[in-house]
């Protein structure tokens, strides 16, 4: 194909009928490979901008997951001081519950031996009432006796003094 014009021997009946269908078949062919390059290159440019966004959603998932690691390692922080503060008062509720508990095996005991006393004493107290009420009895006897033997001496003295 002469572009510049400088050889004006050409034929173009010939060339319409011979070259230019194969001229027409090769652009088109270069049409369609140029069409294919082009999607190629939007393609390459949409992968790239797919590429950025996805570095974006990605650095946005970092922070995300920082925040998310930040808070969980604050509540396990809490959780643990909850869990040491709760293992403190347990063993201070335990410590609380012995000595409760001793207190209360020791008031028992306490309390049992002084029962035995009061029921010791009982006993004492009661052979004491009976063995008063005992002498009681003889000493009122005793007095009956002594009266009438003095109102006999009495009675004796007065019959010989008249």
């Amino acid at each position: 194909m002469d572009i510049s014009g400088d050889n004006s021997n050409v034929d173009y009946i010939k060339y319409i009928t011979k070259q230019l269908p194969k001229d027409l078949v090769n652009m088109l062919a270069l049409r369609d490979e140029l069409a294919v390059r082009q999607g190629a290159l939007s393609a390459a440019e949409a992968a790239v901008a797919d590429r950025d966004a996805a570095a974006a959603e990605l650095a946005a998932a970092k922070e995300e997951a920082a925040a998310i690691k930040a808070d969980a390692t604050k509540a396990n922080a809490k959780s643990k001081e909850r869990e040491a503060a709760v293992a403190a008062s347990e063993i201070t509720i335990n410590a609380r519950e012995a000595a409760s508990a001793k207190l209360v095996a020791d008031t028992e005991a306490d309390l049992a031996a002084r029962l035995k006393a009061c029921a010791s004493l009982e006993a004492a107290q009661a052979k004491l009432t009976a063995d008063l009420s005992e002498r009681s009895t003889k000493l009122d006897n005793d007095a009956a006796a002594l009266e009438a033997r003095v109102k006999a001496f009495q009675a004796k003295v007065a019959a010989l003094s008249a």
